[in-house]
């Protein structure tokens, strides 16, 4: 199991540039960087890499939503140069928007498999040594051509509304025998990868870009009672009673914010929305990482509302090293990561959604720079800066590793 970084050694700039081809769970656009883009940055500092945009593991619906995202998927596809990128794209590489079929079973594989292909044909056709990083398990055998596999698994994909279980794990048998290594972000996904058969499986919880947050951090006398919850504003994730009774918690001793997109994957947020700010909450609509940063700077708590289910069992919330770098206190609903956290981080309050209103007004109450200081501290080993270079380093070492 790796759990801390190790000195990069073996540098990949040493011999030939490897050809990372990663495939996302996600659009590279999406309105919120996770760990995928994170990666794809930091593997880019020492190779080329191609980001391939989701494949659809969720089934699309008619929902306004959904038909934006797949028009918007095709006019890239197609080669559209006029909508500006919302993220950048970093040096050394470049973003495919293959076009296959959101149905991941036996009578559409073989149509997929050639769309998939023909979008990866540069990678394909790249010099050795050719490496496939996936952050999904449906992957049409793409690794069958790639000298090192990682499977990179940030999430119980299979318990997520609307994902093809059969998919994933006709996907995940298939991997298990070939991958080098599988990353797991959580002890719950972790136990569920070695159940799956894969040899190798080294815990890596997810970080934060911690300088970002913590350079628009505020001193405590421009600090304001409130409490922050950004991501997405999903039914499916959100704990909304929860949200409800913080938001009524918060009223007179301060207020309660919302930032992040709408129905990202998990149905209408929009009358869900209207109750929270008829009780004076605010949504702040969606930020950039810069935003959300001066933003989180000048709140004093942070929140992870989500509901305890079996998809939010294996979540190892980002967004939490985001709050401490900011130099909030952290209070959460009882994941299983946050909650092996706070047994070690007093700045991190794990608890029964029952239990946290009552502890609100308690820490809207002023600190001191000393407390705010100690929180930032505290999330100072879990940023991007050290999760890169061990990533690079784990890719150097398997890439020099003798093969069969």
């Amino acid at each position: 199991m790796v759990t801390a970084s190790v000195p990069e050694h073996a540098r990949l700039a040493e011999g030939p540039v490897a050809n990372v081809l990663m495939l996302g769970t996600a659009e590279w656009d999406s309105p919120i960087a996770t760990n995928q883009h994170y990666v794809a940055r930091e593997l880019a500092r020492s190779a080329t890499v191609t980001f391939v945009e989701s494949l659809g593991l969720r089934r699309p619906t008619l929902r306004r939503d959904d038909v934006v995202r797949m028009a918007a998927r095709v006019r890239r596809a197609m080669g559209d140069r006029e909508t500006p990128a919302q993220r950048p794209r970093p040096a050394g590489a470049h973003v495919v928007s293959p076009i296959v079929l959101p149905v991941h079973r036996t009578p559409t594989r073989p149509l997929n498999r050639a769309l998939l292909r023909r979008a990866t044909a540069d990678w394909l056709a790249s010099p050795r040594p050719r490496v496939l990083w996936t952050f999904t398990p449906v992957t049409y055998g793409l690794e069958e051509a790639a000298d090192v596999v990682v499977y990179h698994c940030v999430d119980l994909l299979a318990t997520f509304p609307g994902v093809d279980g059969v998919a994933v794990a006709r996907g995940e048998r298939s991997l298990s025998s070939r991958t080098a290594v599988a990353i797991a972000t959580s002890s719950a996904v972790h136990e569920h990868l070695v159940a799956a058969g894969f040899p190798r499986v080294d815990l890596l919880p997810n970080v934060a870009d911690v300088s970002v947050f913590t350079a628009a951090s505020r001193p405590a006398a421009e600090r304001r009672p409130a409490v922050l919850f950004s991501g997405n504003l999903t039914v499916h994730k959100l704990d909304l009673p929860l949200l409800e009774s913080v938001a009524t918690a918060v009223r007179g001793h301060g207020e309660l914010l919302l930032a992040g997109p709408l129905a990202a994957g998990g149905g209408s947020f929009d009358a869900e929305l209207r109750r929270l700010e008829d009780l004076g909450a605010r949504h702040l609509g969606v930020l950039t990482p810069a935003q959300l940063a001066e933003v989180a700077g000048t709140c004093a708590v942070g929140l992870i509302p989500y509901a305890i289910n079996d998809y939010t069992r294996g979540v190892s919330p980002l967004k939490c090293f985001e709050y401490l770098s900011s130099g909030l206190a952290v209070l959460s609903t009882g994941l299983p990561a946050v909650t092996e956290l706070a047994g070690t981080n007093p700045h991190v309050t794990a608890a029964a959604a029952a239990e946290l209103p009552a502890r609100v007004p308690e820490l809207l109450q002023p600190v001191g720079d000393e407390i705010h200081g100690a929180r930032m501290a505290s999330a100072a080993e879990h940023g991007w800066e050290g999760r890169g270079a061990l990533l690079r380093e784990l890719l150097s070492v398997e890439l020099n590793r003798p093969r069969s």
